[in-house]
């Protein structure tokens, strides 16, 4: 064993219950709007977009139009194949080289746009939500929830994951004259497909 992995393993394996720890209370506060119409405004304004869907579409079909040339799209939930399973990536490398990554977000955030992984929806491979150039995130509307003070108190996600990451779009940054560039350092697009409509 390296000793890498040495010392990985001894902070997983003394890693403090969070049964035992509860996190502190938070006040609710903000606006409670947590409409799909709020959420798609600041995921627009945050970069991302919704993968529209267009009569007769299924997410296969909306993938392919979306992304007709990326070859390698990966899946991490069970109503799509892909051309690869995420449980077949091994390593950090290898979701490097995917496309695509499809995979479904317990909830997200209406006040920011944002949306919530961990390692659950991830098959413990935490980086492939920021190694691949495209990712498509299935959310459903009644998992919206208004912003990270209600996040934070009522989904029990914070609280039950030893990892969560919360995107609002693809990667970006400014430099000092203002020149914003999406997709720098992490996923280039990011797109939400509702799982309500029919």
């Amino acid at each position: 064993m390296s000793s890498r992995d040495a010392i990985l393993a001894r902070l997983r394996d003394n890693r403090p219950d969070p049964t035992q720890h509860p996190l502190p209370p938070v006040a609710v506060l903000g606006d409670m709007d947590a409409s799909r119409t709020r959420f798609e405004a600041s995921l627009a304004l945050l970069g991302g977009q919704v993968l529209e869907r267009k009569e007769g579409d299924t997410l296969a079909t909306a993938i392919a139009r979306r992304f007709p040339d990326e070859k390698v799209i990966c899946s991490a939930v069970p109503e799509f194949e892909g051309t690869i399973r995420i449980e077949d990536l091994t390593s950090p490398q290898q979701a490097a080289m995917v496309d695509v990554l499809v995979v479904r977000t317990p909830f997200g955030i209406a006040e920011m746009g944002s949306i919530y992984l961990s390692e659950n929806e991830l098959n413990h491979l935490n980086s492939a939500a920021h190694l691949t150039q495209h990712i498509v995130v299935l959310l459903s509307e009644a998992n919206l929830t208004a912003n990270m003070h209600t996040a934070y108190s009522q989904r029990p996600e914070f609280k039950n994951a030893h990892y969560g990451v919360l995107m609002s779009g693809p990667s970006a940054t400014a430099d000092i004259q203002g020149v914003l560039i999406r997709g720098a350092q992490g996923v280039r697009t990011l797109s939400v497909w509702w799982e309500d409509e029919a």
